[in-house]
């Protein structure tokens, strides 16, 4: 969702993001020890938040893999900085249509956190698309003026992109969302866009 980060810093957002886990156990094509990746991966993903120009990035460090993260760890993580930052959007992962394990997993902690924090603000919680595509969506963001800033931002990301091509998928996506976002429109709203959809507090 890199394109309405940026779109939202645009318009006067301030935006923090929270990593739970630490990656090092990610795509590794070099052959680093797995504290190596760790490293490298929190300089990638300050790096990636530098280009949008994120307010501040919390790094809960958990190990990277879901059945190894301390839950109750991130939990009370995520309501005390909900209940610091009274933010007036949340954004996650989908904790149940990414096909990604860690990312389900974050998307139930910030589903459970922003309940337990009792943040009711107008904006909600959006859940966007990695892992698993949305066969409908509550929200779309055109993007086109972002995007080549949203590409220098995964380029950042230099340990994942060497062997795949995560930015070429992404931005290939954004572009489906964008020609085929209303099957009746004259003509796209827009080049690019990114899909969103509402996550329900109650399960």
């Amino acid at each position: 969702m890199g394109g309405t980060v940026a779109k939202l810093i645009d318009e006067g957002a301030e935006i923090t993001s929270v990593i739970v886990t630490d990656g090092g156990r990610a795509s590794n094509p070099f052959g680093w020890t797995e504290q190596r990746m760790v490293d490298e991966r929190r300089a990638e993903a300050l790096r990636a938040a530098a280009v949008l120009g994120l307010k501040d990035v919390i790094f809960c460090d958990q190990p990277d893999a879901a059945d190894e993260v301390d839950v109750k760890a991130v939990r009370r993580k995520l309501v005390e900085v909900i209940t610091r930052l009274k933010p007036a959007e949340v954004y996650t992962l989908h904790e149940e249509l990414d096909r990604h394990p860690g990312h389900r997993l974050a998307g139930r902690l910030v589903r459970e956190s922003v309940s337990e924090a009792g943040l009711a603000r107008p904006g909600g919680v959006w859940a966007y698309e990695i892992w698993g595509l949305f066969a409908k969506w509550d929200r779309l963001e055109y993007i086109d003026a972002y995007v080549e800033k949203k590409k220098l931002a995964i380029a950042e990301h230099r340990s994942q992109v060497a062997t795949i091509p995560y930015g070429d998928g992404m931005l290939a996506l954004n572009r489906w969302r964008a020609v085929y976002a209303e099957p009746f429109a004259d003509a796209p709203a827009g080049s690019y866009a990114e899909a969103f959809l509402r996550v329900a507090l109650v399960k």
